[in-house]
């Protein structure tokens, strides 16, 4: 990111918010779960604040209550034999330019969804332009991490997500299974069924109109999203055309409680005869009025699967429910990569994603106990990756609960197959938590924080 760069930073830092500079933070965080460090409480010391603020004089985005305690949270103090990228940097200069940047970037975000003046509009053009520049990067994210992820997948997932379009009989259906070396391997070019009415669908859940939709009504037919999800498609459509797989459209569902109201529009995809659809669903994934097709792939763009203010159990399981009979895969971004081991680590507890599938090393990292590979080798066979997201944006946001931490949305991603026996297991760990006599028990889930702190800001830092 040239903006790092500029700054003399390789990679964008996180967890800046001291946590164990003074004692008074751990107590706060004990305390009251609902502080926000550098918003409702001092940064520094912990303590509430009062109508006497001392907020930082260069960002004017993190506040304290007393002038000692900003100098302090400035200094750079290292604890003594602490690994540096383990070491929080307070509010530091870096972090502090960082949060200038928010500044200008939401000021460029509300003169592009609001066409009047209001008197806030940037004086100076330069930084005006710069702000607008990072903001368009963070919307055309989207698009680009949805089809260029998908056209970069490893194997196991292009199979599993094709998987459908390349039978004359869908293998969702128990009734005639279809089995064969084609299905375990490689996507095979031959005995393809005609392009008739071939069509991906890729349901995008916790979707919003402010983020994956860019702000649109989901009525007009001719906005600018549109057109960049077309475009971001050709990628995937060129891939697909290597397997001789011709798409008649690729479906977008887009669903969420923050969606425009049920819509639906055709566009035409670049250089070729297949369509782009795009609907959307307001409400709660599996709570839809409208029947929807089934999906090929699962997206979920920054869920927060660990965060306690939110409750995904009811739209994971109806995910999971799609792989009755097949594996779906699905593809999750994070804004950061302590956020992406949390979430992983809420789906191998809900059961919706197998331990065997995942290499050895993120296992260790999200501390979850399950077998383990015999070898390195095996870790390459696994259905599972999990990296940094080349296509993220070039837009740095601060975190809503501790004001010295920064992110860039859809930083880190990972993708998987959903369990087939997800729901069964699920189903037989309620059982066996009921009648532990009579139920053999499921196997013993893994050791997380201390008890009654895994959902704590201390114990969890994803959950700035």
């Amino acid at each position: 990111m040239d903006l790092l760069s500029s700054l003399g930073l390789e990679s964008l830092p996180e967890q800046s918010t001291r946590l164990t500079s003074h004692p008074g933070i751990i107590k706060t965080l004990e305390d009251n779960a609902d502080a926000r460090l550098g918003f409702t409480h001092c940064c520094n010391c912990g303590s509430t604040l009062s109508d006497k603020v001392v907020k930082c004089k260069g960002c004017q985005r993190v506040s304290y209550c007393s002038k000692t305690c900003c100098k302090a949270d400035t200094e750079e103090v290292r604890s003594a034999g602490a690994v540096e990228e383990e070491t929080a940097f307070g509010h530091s200069a870096v972090i502090c330019s960082l949060l200038k940047l928010c500044n200008n970037d939401e000021i460029a975000e509300d003169e592009m969804f609001n066409e009047e003046d209001d008197g806030t509009k940037q004086k100076q053009g330069q930084a005006k332009e710069a702000a607008l520049y990072r903001v368009q990067t963070e919307q055309e994210s989207y698009p680009a991490t949805l089809f260029n992820i998908m056209a970069e997948s490893p194997t196991w997932f292009m199979e599993a997500m094709t998987r459908r379009i390349r039978y004359l009989e869908d293998p969702r259906s128990p009734e005639k299974p279809r089995r064969g070396k084609r299905d375990r391997t490689a996507i095979s070019p031959n005995q393809q069924q005609p392009a008739g009415n071939k069509q991906l669908v890729i349901h995008i859940v916790g979707a919003s109109s402010n983020s994956e939709l860019w702000g649109w009504d989901g009525k007009k037919e001719d906005a600018a999203v549109l057109e960049a999800y077309a475009e971001a498609a050709t990628n995937l459509l060129s891939y697909f055309e290597s397997f001789a797989i011709i798409l008649a459209s690729i479906r977008l569902v887009f669903i969420g409680p923050d969606c425009p109201k049920s819509g639906k529009c055709t566009v035409s995809i670049p250089d070729s005869k297949t369509l782009l659809v795009v609907e959307t669903h307001c409400c709660n994934y599996g709570q839809q009025e409208t029947p929807i097709p089934t999906p090929d792939v699962i997206v979920f763009f920054n869920p927060g699967f660990s965060c306690p203010d939110y409750d995904w159990s009811v739209a994971l399981t109806t995910a999971a429910e799609s792989s009755k009979t097949r594996c779906t895969p699905f593809l999750v971004t994070t804004n950061t990569e302590m956020e992406g081991f949390a979430d992983i680590k809420c789906l191998l507890d809900g059961g919706y994603i197998d331990s065997t599938s995942i290499p050895g090393d993120i296992l260790e990292a999200v501390d979850h106990y399950g077998p383990k590979s015999k070898s390195e080798d095996d870790d390459l066979d696994k259905s599972f990756f999990f990296g940094e997201n080349p296509y993220h944006g070039l837009r740095v946001r601060q975190s809503g609960t501790m004001a010295n931490d920064v992110f860039v949305k859809s930083g880190w991603m990972f993708g998987g197959l959903f369990q087939k026996s997800c729901i069964s297991k699920q189903k037989t760990m309620k059982v066996a938590d009921d009648n532990e006599e009579d139920v053999e028990q499921p196997r013993k889930k893994h050791r997380g924080s201390k008890k009654g702190k895994g959902n704590s800001k201390k114990c969890n830092p994803a959950l700035i």
